[in-house]
């Protein structure tokens, strides 16, 4: 985490005041194969984007905190920054930061010098100045990059104190590059409680709770094998948690017909009140897994879609809180599906008519996110899919895009000199697909929780 911190000297008439402003590098966009779809447009190299997250806090109080993405254009990024860096300090440039291409958000330290004449002598003074822009347009508001932006300004800074935190910042860039994320064990207590993805998410299961239903088990046989085999492997009368259980069917209901000590969580009280009616002697609580405070509670815990479509910053946090609330030895079964294997982008979009924060991965990285902390070990993995779902989603594929194909060859008229594709023999891209982790829990050590509080 890139930390400065503003510190205004008590006075007489009134205490010390101290400002901090916290950037946190997630990770990387996605891979250089995918896009990255963010507002009104797409870079090609999901590689060229950076999650990051930026809180500003007073009194050591959070006033404002949010996510965003940072994104760059050159090839070499994720080396020499540190010359850059020293480049800037020694006067060589008047400018050092990151952002310069869609969207607009950027962090960088400027230096302005200017000369006046003052009794006669001419006298230079120099500023430095900390700016961070966050493009919030591209992000929640679908617009062209530009469009909303939000500046803090950080006037007046001594230079060792910005050059101290582009350092931090050049230090967590380079850790994503190479496929590292923060490890929540080792942030301090609070970081990442951004209320804004919870509430979205919230309200739209409390709108769709009465009408809500999943058909895991009966539309996916393999499903409900794959299930079965790992419930199999857990004690008798196991105590399981259902991490996102919504109203509880059927995985709910499933764990109670095999004899299993069933508890969930969920963060829609409507879904949770549809649960406690229909289940009465389970124990529900109103929370998402980034909150879960259980510790070495459960035999297994698993998850249907919820926890694998959480965005970057969540999705770390709550590998770190399901390790804590599993038993050593215990174990957990994940589903969910890899909705777009070509492309990433914003989380905040349309899901089932409502607007959602909502991400998506695939089977390896959700394999390296589970792994490398140290927090669990990939059994095995499975994509529950036989061969004629795949042929029926290829055939449905064809179909999509050569209407596609032929609508915009339409827009050229009969004389058009692109040659029609014929998608009826090509070969398919990446398409959507389920999968299938099972993980055991290491028995790692790690220190004492401070943030039940």
């Amino acid at each position: 985490m890139a930390v400065i911190r503003f510190i205004r000297e008590a006075q007489e008439d009134e205490p010390e005041s101290v400002e901090t402003l916290e950037v946190n590098v997630w990770g990387l966009g996605g891979n250089a194969e995918q896009s990255f779809v963010i507002g009104s447009g797409a870079n090609f190299n999901a590689r060229k984007q950076f999650w990051i997250e930026v809180r500003y806090s007073v009194q050591g109080v959070p006033v404002f905190e949010t996510r965003n993405v940072v994104a760059h254009a050159w090839d070499d990024f994720c080396e020499g920054q540190a010359e850059g860096l020293e480049a800037f300090a020694q006067g060589k440039s008047d400018h050092f930061g990151y952002g310069d291409m869609l969207p607009e958000t950027g962090l960088s330290l400027t230096r302005k010098t200017h000369t006046t004449t003052f009794n006669g002598e001419e006298q230079t003074f120099t500023r430095y100045t900390l700016m961070v822009d966050l493009d919030f347009g591209v992000v929640f508001g679908h617009t062209a990059p530009g469009e909303r932006i939000m500046e803090m300004q950080f006037p007046g800074i001594e230079l060792e104190e910005g050059l101290d935190f582009m350092r931090q910042l050049i230090a967590e860039l380079e850790a994503a590059c190479q496929g590292r994320h923060p490890d929540p064990a080792k942030l301090p207590p609070g970081t990442s409680r951004w209320q804004f993805p919870r509430e979205l998410n919230r309200r739209a299961y409390d709108h769709l709770s009465k009408a809500y239903q999943e058909k895991y088990f009966e539309e996916n046989p393999l499903l409900l094998d794959a299930f079965d085999t790992w419930l199999s492997e857990l004690p008798p009368a196991a105590h399981v948690l259902d991490a996102g259980c919504g109203h509880g069917r059927p995985v709910i209901a499933h764990l109670l017909d095999r004899g299993f000590h069933a508890a969930g969580i969920d963060i829609s009280p409507a879904m949770l009140s549809r649960a406690r009616a229909q289940f009465p002697q389970v124990e529900f609580w109103e929370q998402d897994t980034t909150e879960l405070t259980a510790e070495a509670q459960f035999d297994g815990i698993c998850s249907f879609s919820s926890m694998l479509y959480l965005d970057t910053v969540d999705f770390f946090h709550s590998i770190y809180r399901l390790f804590r609330a599993l038993k050593p030895g215990g174990s957990l079964f994940l589903y969910g599906w890899e909705m777009h294997p070509d492309w990433r982008g914003q989380p905040y979009h349309m899901v089932m008519n409502h607007w959602m924060w909502e991400f998506s991965r695939g089977l390896d990285e959700t394999t390296q996110a589970l792994e490398e902390h140290g927090y669990f070990k990939v059994v095995r993995s499975l994509i529950p899919e036989t061969d004629a779902d795949r042929e029926e989603k290829i055939a449905a594929w064809r179909i999509d895009a050569q209407e596609e194909h032929d609508e915009w060859l339409a827009m050229f008229g009969p004389e058009s000199p692109i040659p029609r594709t014929d998608f009826s023999t090509a070969e398919p891209p990446d398409l959507p697909y389920p999968y299938v982790i099972i993980a055991n829990r290491r028995r790692r050590k790690y220190p004492p929780r401070k943030d039940h509080q």
